[in-house]
């Protein structure tokens, strides 16, 4: 895995903190990170199901783990061995951004700086909040079994949590692995499996089961404030998959209300008054989203969508509220942010979205970009027909002269298709090629 290039802009020599990094599986372990940690901080604890393999002299502890005991057990047990005041554990694949790390000044045995994970996927990011930087008190402080929760700790011990978030970074699952069954068969398990669990169901569009989940979750008297925020956000969720739309927006309110830096809420109103065909409240709803996004949001399972995505539904949105100018400025930012390189689906929306604006200049840019290496002689069936849809809509904007050079360009390999030539036909009359015309119109079968 590729290292964080910003910790050699913004490191520090940290000696107050042993982090330790544990290893699910043997293919995670990289002597590349664990050097750079060492230079950062003064203590780099390894916990692994092997033995210490060769690594190069490095001044790193090892401990190797038997792998039926469990994480919370394997971290309680690293913790109080610790000679540090603090210790913060990281797994698998995980970064730390070293930019928002705290002071020592910063965290104290009544204030805690939580760690916001993020995993990120192909077309959006999750985030987790998790508690990783905790203190040794020489007792344990995480329950649970392979997803260690502190939360009785932090609620029993009246823990203040900090508002400012250690941040991790990785690309595998955090939660692909947990077994929520498992973790709910002891009593001191964390309140968060109800997350999993809820999910899970959620995906399988099981959207009663799930709602069901996130109501016992908001049951229970202690629970994180990221994690109730996530408890009601979810059952939201299940209210809009449900078309509760009103119970749905009576809980984003209340959601928003209690916390404003989160995204769920803002996606859910979105979605729904997009549904329902209200632009004005959809574009309010994802603006405010856009503008937070930006920040830390403080919502266990939030999520965040790509920049492109959530620019290109604020084009749309403009585009359906007649705000031209708007939406041409979005689009303008979506092809500045892709350096002009996007994937094909998102070229084909900016070209549709070009050719609404009535933007010839740039609906030419990106069809030629479409279809590029595929004109004049690699077409298939079906890109023909998608070539004479997109024909069809440049002649409804009067488009003439550059699809007369398309299909003019197309006969020229292909002088046999006489769909091309009824096309050219039409376009040439349009366009007062007459004599054009009636030559191509003797040569139709």
């Amino acid at each position: 895995m590729q290292i964080d290039q910003r910790l050699s802009e913004n490191s520090k020599y940290i000696n107050w903190v042993e982090v330790v990094i544990h290893l699910s599986d043997m293919s995670y372990m990289n002597i590349k990170k664990l050097n750079h940690l060492k230079s950062i901080f003064n203590k780099v604890h390894v916990l692994a199901p092997e033995a210490v393999p060769a690594l190069n002299a490095i001044d790193i502890s090892w401990e190797a783990y038997d792998k039926d005991i469990t994480r919370a057990e394997l971290w309680n047990s690293r913790l109080i061995k610790s000679e540090y005041d603090w210790v913060l554990f990281i797994a698998d694949d995980e970064k730390i951004v070293f930019l928002d790390f705290p002071n020592q000044d910063d965290v104290s045995p009544s204030r805690w700086a939580p760690a916001l994970i993020t995993v990120k996927g192909e077309n959006k990011q999750k985030q987790f909040y998790q508690m990783r930087l905790v203190h040794n008190s020489g007792q344990p402080v995480f329950q649970g079994q392979d997803y260690p929760d502190c939360t009785a700790n932090v609620m029993n011990n009246e823990i203040e949590i900090s508002n400012m978030p250690i941040q991790l970074e990785r690309e595998s699952n955090l939660i692909q692995d947990v077994d929520p069954m498992k973790e709910l068969s002891v009593p001191d398990f964390a309140p968060s499996i109800y997350l999993i669990e809820a999910e899970r169901c959620f995906k399988n569009g099981k959207y009663v089961q799930a709602a069901s989940v996130y109501r016992q979750l908001l049951k229970k008297e202690h629970l994180l404030p990221f994690d109730r925020l996530a408890g009601v956000n979810g059952l939201a969720s299940c209210f809009t998959e449900q078309f509760k739309w009103d119970k749905a927006l009576q809980l984003t309110r209340m959601s928003v209300e209690v916390e404003s830096l989160q995204n769920i809420p803002y996606l859910i109103e979105f979605r729904i008054f997009q549904l329902q065909g209200e632009w004005q409240k959809a574009f309010y709803a994802l603006s405010r989203y856009h503008e937070s996004v930006h920040l830390h949001s403080k919502a266990n399972f939030d999520v965040i969508i790509s920049e492109e995505e959530t620019l290109l539904n604020l084009a749309d949105l403009s585009m359906k509220m007649g705000d031209r100018v708007k939406a041409k400025e979005y689009q303008r930012e979506i092809f500045q942010i892709k350096n002009g390189k996007v994937e094909t689906s998102f070229l084909k929306k900016l070209l549709l979205l070009c050719i609404e604006l009535q933007d010839k200049e740039r609906a030419i840019y990106f069809f030629k970009k479409l279809f590029e290496d595929r004109i004049p002689d690699s077409l298939n069936e079906m890109e023909k027909k998608e070539f004479n849809d997109y024909m069809t809509m440049f002649m409804k904007n009067e488009w003439y002269e550059f699809v007369h050079e398309m299909y003019k360009e197309l006969l020229v390999f292909n002088p046999n298709e006489d769909e091309y030539k009824r096309r050219l036909i039409v376009v040439s009359i349009k366009t007062n090629r007459i004599a054009e015309a009636r030559k191509l119109a003797s040569r139709v079968a």
